[in-house]
């Protein structure tokens, strides 16, 4: 009769096997976890870079316009009708200066994710050099030859479809274009239609950069320029002339970082020479936010001589 034997694992060795298995799929876990929140990571600086590289460039392509073939003399402040920046109403003729409450350069104005001190709105105008039927408003609408364009730039908050179940508030930088042309009694399509062209853009400064009569350069906010150019300044000799417009962005992402929050521990944040602080939210560690400034040069003046 043929005896056999068999064999088997320990306790111990069971043991053993069982604890080097768990490190082993703890180990793969933790490298998968790692991954995720280094793409939420990445995908949300990318989110940033996208919305300041591409968004940022229209903003400025467009800026560079102002001023071009209006009758300002070559200037840009609160005095001349024509003024690339429009600052009061006085810089449109004065057939069109009617509903133009709220349309204007201002500090302050527009709602943002900001405490206390909101964003700044921007107007500006300029008559294109329209050649051929490839060129088009910040809205989209093809422009025609002989009209002066009035852009305002302005932050609001997206659509209710544009907005993430859970997550903050999410708010835009937006244009919005209309025109005027020697009969009108009014900026046509101002106020009516603007378009987004940066989304998730949590405030929007701006600095004017100005030159004095005697020829010394400062940047001012909105309101510290518009002191300097009060009404009783009647002597184009003593006029303080903007010659750049510093913008200041601060810019969120759409996707939150997660676990991550504690890299993101700022609620204020300086843009344009200007600070703001973030509205409390106990959110707010979870996106990544960068502030973003570009200062641009106005070419169609001769407001620094």
């Amino acid at each position: 009769m043929n005896k056999s034997s068999q064999q088997g694992l320990t306790l111990l060795e069971l043991m053993v096997a069982l604890v080097l298995g768990l490190l082993i799929v703890a180990a793969g876990l933790a490298v998968f976890l790692n991954a995720q929140r280094a793409m939420g990571f990445q995908t949300s600086m990318g989110d940033i870079q996208q919305n300041a590289n591409f968004g940022l460039s229209m903003l400025t392509q467009d800026l560079r316009h102002a001023n071009l073939n209006t009758p300002s003399a070559q200037r840009v402040n609160n005095k001349f009708v024509g003024s690339g920046i429009v600052f009061v109403n006085a810089n449109l003729p004065a057939g069109v200066r009617t509903n133009t409450a709220n349309r204007l350069t201002a500090q302050g104005i527009s709602e943002d994710a900001t405490q206390a001190e909101a964003s700044d709105q921007l107007t500006m105008q300029f008559m294109p050099d329209v050649r051929g039927d490839d060129q088009f408003d910040c809205e989209g609408n093809a422009m025609v030859a002989g009209r002066t364009y009035v852009y305002r730039y302005y932050v609001d908050k997206l659509l209710n479809h544009q907005q993430i179940a859970g997550s903050l508030d999410r708010f835009g930088l937006y244009c919005d274009s209309g025109f005027y042309v020697d009969s009108s009694n009014s900026v046509v399509g101002l106020g009516a239609n603007g378009q987004l062209i940066i989304q998730n853009v949590d405030a929007f400064k701006v600095r004017l950069l100005v030159k004095n009569p005697n020829g010394n350069l400062r940047y001012t906010t909105i309101d510290e320029y518009l002191a300097l150019m009060p009404t009783s300044v009647v002597d184009e000799k003593q006029y303080v002339n903007v010659i750049g417009i510093e913008l200041g962005l601060l810019v969120t992402s759409s996707q939150s970082i997660g676990a991550d929050a504690s890299f993101n521990t700022s609620t204020k944040y300086t843009i344009a020479g200007q600070e703001v602080e973030l509205q409390d939210n106990t959110n707010n560690g979870k996106y990544l936010r960068q502030a973003i400034t570009q200062v641009v040069g106005l070419r169609n003046t001769l407001g620094a001589e």
